[in-house]
């Protein structure tokens, strides 16, 4: 497979792998534990069954527009071992990996507390930490 050239590549900041386990909370109340596939400084991905799917978007989340749905993430970072970390998203992306296999994205609005603090620290850390790049052989 080819790599994506940098100017092509849609990400604002670089992604960093993390399973870490939070709620996502709805606009209807319902608090959905997810894990988290990598975060950035700017969203986080995580993969969800149908059942999560549904939950998030009734009429099919592949199959309408996501951008005006807006949900709450509660976590705790590893980084930030005393406090919980509140952030408020839209989701920004949805695919169908498989029939009940789906990789959502969710950008970041805002942060309650120092959610957005506790995560720069986290990214600063992840930074730190040296970076495997995969090389690509020109086809």
């Amino acid at each position: 497979m080819a790599a994506v050239h940098p100017e092509l590549d849609r990400r604002l900041s670089e992604r960093h792998k993390l399973n870490l386990k939070i709620d996502l909370v709805l606009s209807n109340g319902a608090i959905l534990p997810i894990e988290t596939s990598n975060i950035s400084s700017t969203g986080l991905q995580f993969r969800c069954d149908g059942w999560v799917a549904d939950e998030i978007e009734p009429r099919g989340i592949h199959n309408h527009p996501l951008d005006q749905i807006t949900v709450k993430v509660v976590g705790q970072l590893p980084i930030e071992s005393n406090s919980k970390f509140y952030a408020r998203c839209r989701i920004i992306s949805a695919r169908r990996l498989s029939q009940d296999d789906y990789l959502i994205g969710l950008g970041f609005i805002s942060f309650e507390g120092d959610g957005g603090k506790a995560l720069s620290k986290l990214i600063a850390h992840y930074e730190k930490r040296p970076v495997i790049k995969k090389q690509t052989i020109p086809s």
